[in-house]
C-alpha cells in the first residue's frame, strides 16, 4: 500500500512540474526606446515601466536600440530606467549602442552585466539573445564577430527539448552579412521564432521559414499622432499570439503563428539568397581569413601584411609563407588602424593605452596609458603622431611616446583620420564640429558646424580632403563642402548627390572623390568656386552608406561598398572592373608601393587586387 502510495504521489508532483512548465508565457517586447536624458522618450518611460509592472509578465525583452548613440550617459538613463520593471529582463544591444558607442562597446557590459550575449529559460522556453553590431563603423549588421556564432549554437545545444527562441535587435534579412549562415543555425535546430526591432514597426516576417516578430517602437507614429507602447507575446505551446499595447490600454490582438515552419510565414516572401562572390575582370587573391572580424586597414610593408581584428589580436602575417609570424593579444578588439612608422607598429587600442611594437618582432617597445578608447585612425607626420579619443587630441612623439600637447576640444570621439597640411591638423568628430589646430602648438584655429546640432549629422567619421588652401568633407547631412583652410570659412555648400563620408583624392590633389548613397562616383574639380561636377559613374549596386574611404592611384580610383563589392573607375570616369570579394562591408582601400591594393572586410577576410594601369 505504501508503495501505491508513493508512486501516486511522484504522478501527482510530476503533472504539477509538468502542468507548470507547459502553462502558457506572457512576455513583453520592447525595442527601438532611444533614449536620450531629457528627451520625449526618456520621459515616457517611467509611464511605460509602471505599465509593465502592472501586468504579469515572465518576461521582459528589450531587443536592441535602448539608446540613441550610446553614451554613458544615455546608457546610464536607460539602465535606470529598465532596473525599476520588477519582472524578469533580457537585453540586448542594437547597431544605436554600438556604431557611435563611445567606450568602443565596452559600458554596455558595465551597466547589464554582459555583452548582449545572454540566455533566460522560462517554463519551456529557452530565450538566446545575442547582438549584431555593426561594431563602431556604419555598415550592416553581422553576427559573425568573433566566437558569437559558436556561443549561440553552444546554446541551442543546451536547450534539449525546450522550445528556442532567438533574440537579435536586427531582422534575420540580408540587413545581415551573414543571414544564410546565421537562418542555416537557426533552421538546424529548429528555432521556434526569431524576435527583433530595428525597423520600428511591427510585422511578421519570413526568416527562411522561421517566424520572425518584429516588435514595435517605444514611439509609433499614427496619423498625426504618436503612440507609445511595446508588443505582448504570449507563448502557449506551438502557438504564438502577438498584441500590441499601448501604455494604459489593454492590449490589442495582431496575429497568432504555430511556430517553427507555420504555413502563414511561408506563405510571406523571404530575403533572396546573397550574390555569389566574382572578380569582375580584377586580378585579384584572398591572403587570409581570420577567426575573428576585422574593423581595421589592412597595412603592407616589406612582404608582411598587418592588422587587427575583433577578438583583441595585432597580427603580422607573411604573405608569401601564409603564416602568421607574430600575434599580440589586448583586452578589446582593435578598432584602429595599426600604424607603421619605421621599425614600428603603432598601435592604439580601446583599454591597454598606445603600444608601439618592433614591427618584426610584435615585441613591445614603448606603451602610453595616460588615455584610453581609442577607436579611431590616426596619422603620422614629420615623427609624430596626431590621434583623437574621446573629446581629446593627440600629438604623440612616435619615437617614445611622448604626448606633447593634449587639446581637449570637446566631447565625441574623432573617428576618422585627420589630415596635416600647411602646418595645420584638421579633424571631424561625433560633437556637430570640424577642427583645425595649430601642428606646433595645439591650439585650435578654427572650428566649423553644419548648422546642426543632431550629432548623428556629425562630420565624426570624415577623413577632410585638403588641397589648393581648401579642405573638402562630406558629413551624413549629405552635403557636400568647401572650407577656407586658413581662417574655416564656408567657400561653397551644395545638396546635389546623396553623399556621405566616403571620399577620396587624386594624387596630384587637383580632383576630390566622393561616393554617393545610391552607388555612383564623382569626381570634383577642387579649385573651382561652387559645386562642379567632372563627371558622375553609377557602378551599379544601388543603396549604400558604407564608411570606406576611396583610394587614388595615378590613373584608377577605387570604392567598395557595404555587400564586398569594390569598383575601378578611370580618372575620365569609365568604369574598368567591378567585383565582389565578400558579403560585408570593407574597412579600406590601401594602395602599396606597387600599385596593388589591399582590402580587408568586416568578416574577415583579407583581398589582394592587382594594380590596373
Amino acid at each position: 500500500m505504501r508503495r501505491y502510495t508513493i508512486l501516486l504521489i511522484a504522478i501527482i508532483f510530476s503533472c504539477i512540474a509538468t502542468t507548470a512548465k507547459d502553462r502558457p508565457i506572457k512576455v513583453a517586447l520592447l525595442a527601438d526606446l532611444h533614449i536620450t536624458p531629457g528627451n520625449y522618450n526618456d520621459s515616457t518611460m517611467d509611464s511605460l515601466v509602471d505599465d509593465i509592472n502592472s501586468e504579469k509578465y515572465d518576461l521582459v525583452i528589450v531587443a536592441g536600440d535602448i539608446t540613441n548613440m550610446g553614451s554613458d550617459k544615455e546608457l546610464e538613463c536607460a539602465y535606470n530606467h529598465l532596473k525599476r520593471i520588477s519582472h524578469r529582463q533580457i537585453i540586448t544591444h542594437g547597431n544605436h549602442e554600438t556604431t557611435w558607442s563611445e567606450s568602443g562597446g565596452k559600458d554596455f557590459k558595465k551597466y547589464f552585466g554582459h555583452n548582449g550575449c545572454t540566455t533566460k529559460s522560462v517554463g519551456d522556453y529557452l530565450f538566446v539573445a545575442y547582438p549584431a553590431g555593426p561594431f563602431v563603423k556604419m555598415a550592416d549588421g553581422t553576427a559573425q564577430d568573433g566566437q558569437r556564432l559558436v556561443w549561440v549554437e553552444k546554446q541551442l545545444k543546451k536547450a534539449g527539448r525546450r522550445r528556442i527562441v532567438s533574440i537579435c535587435h536586427y531582422p534575420l534579412n540580408n540587413d545581415l552579412t551573414n543571414r544564410e549562415q546565421i537562418t542555416e543555425l537557426m533552421n538546424r535546430y529548429r528555432v521556434h521564432a526569431s524576435l527583433c526591432g530595428h525597423y520600428h514597426k511591427p510585422q511578421l516576417m519570413n526568416f527562411d521559414s522561421i517566424p520572425g516578430i518584429l516588435g514595435r517602437s517605444l514611439m509609433l507614429p499614427d496619423g498625426k499622432n504618436k503612440t507609445y507602447g511595446y508588443s505582448v507575446l504570449t507563448f502557449n505551446g506551438d502557438s504564438i499570439h502577438v498584441a500590441d499595447k499601448l501604455i494604459g490600454e489593454p492590449a490589442t490582438h495582431r496575429y497568432t503563428v504555430c511556430g517553427y515552419r507555420d504555413s502563414l510565414v511561408n506563405s510571406i516572401e523571404c530575403a533572396p539568397k546573397t550574390e555569389s562572390l566574382f572578380n569582375g575582370g580584377f586580378t585579384a587573391e584572398q591572403i587570409l581569413t581570420d577567426n575573428a572580424a576585422i574593423y581595421t586597414a589592412a597595412q603592407h610593408s616589406e612582404g608582411l601584411l598587418y592588422y587587427g581584428n575583433s577578438a583583441g589580436q595585432v597580427k603580422a602575417y607573411d604573405v608569401q609563407k601564409q603564416q602568421t609570424k607574430w600575434c599580440r593579444n589586448f583586452n578589446e578588439p582593435i578598432y584602429s588602424t595599426p600604424i607603421i612608422y619605421k621599425e614600428l607598429l603603432i598601435v592604439a587600442t580601446l583599454s591597454d593605452g598606445i603600444v608601439a611594437l618592433n614591427k618584426k618582432t610584435g615585441k613591445t617597445v614603448w606603451r602610453n596609458k595616460d588615455y584610453n578608447t581609442f577607436i579611431g585612425n590616426g596619422i603620422v607626420a614629420n615623427d609624430y603622431l596626431y590621434i583623437g579619443t574621446l573629446g581629446t587630441m593627440l600629438k604623440i612623439e612616435c619615437s617614445s611616446g611622448k604626448i606633447i600637447w593634449a587639446n581637449h576640444f570637446g566631447y565625441g570621439h574623432p573617428q576618422g583620420r585627420p589630415t596635416v597640411a600647411n602646418g595645420k591638423l584638421v579633424f571631424g568628430a561625433w560633437d556637430c564640429y570640424l577642427y583645425c589646430i595649430d601642428c606646433n602648438s595645439g591650439k585650435e584655429l578654427w572650428r566649423w558646424n553644419n548648422g546642426s546640432k543632431n550629432r548623428l549629422y556629425s562630420p565624426g567619421h570624415v577623413i577632410p580632403r585638403v588641397a589648393n588652401n581648401r579642405v573638402m568633407i562630406v558629413a551624413p547631412d549629405r552635403y557636400m563642402t568647401c572650407i577656407d583652410l586658413e581662417q574655416g570659412r564656408e567657400i561653397w555648400r551644395a545638396k546635389v548627390r546623396k553623399v556621405r563620408e566616403s571620399t577620396g583624392i587624386s594624387n596630384d590633389g587637383t580632383v576630390f572623390y566622393a561616393k554617393t548613397m545610391d552607388g555612383q562616383m564623382v569626381a570634383i574639380p577642387i579649385e573651382a568656386d561652387s559645386y562642379t561636377e567632372l563627371w558622375c559613374t553609377d557602378c551599379g549596386w544601388g543603396y549604400d552608406h558604407n564608411f570606406c574611404p576611396l583610394t587614388a592611384t595615378d590613373s584608377v580610383i577605387y570604392m567598395a561598398n557595404r555587400r564586398g563589392k569594390v569598383a575601378a573607375v578611370d580618372k575620365n570616369g569609365k568604369i574598368e572592373c567591378v567585383g565582389k570579394f565578400a558579403n560585408s562591408a570593407a574597412n579600406d582601400l590601401r594602395a602599396d608601393s606597387n600599385g596593388d591594393i589591399w582590402v580587408s572586410f568586416i568578416e574577415g577576410t583579407i583581398w589582394r587586387l592587382s594594380a590596373l594601369k
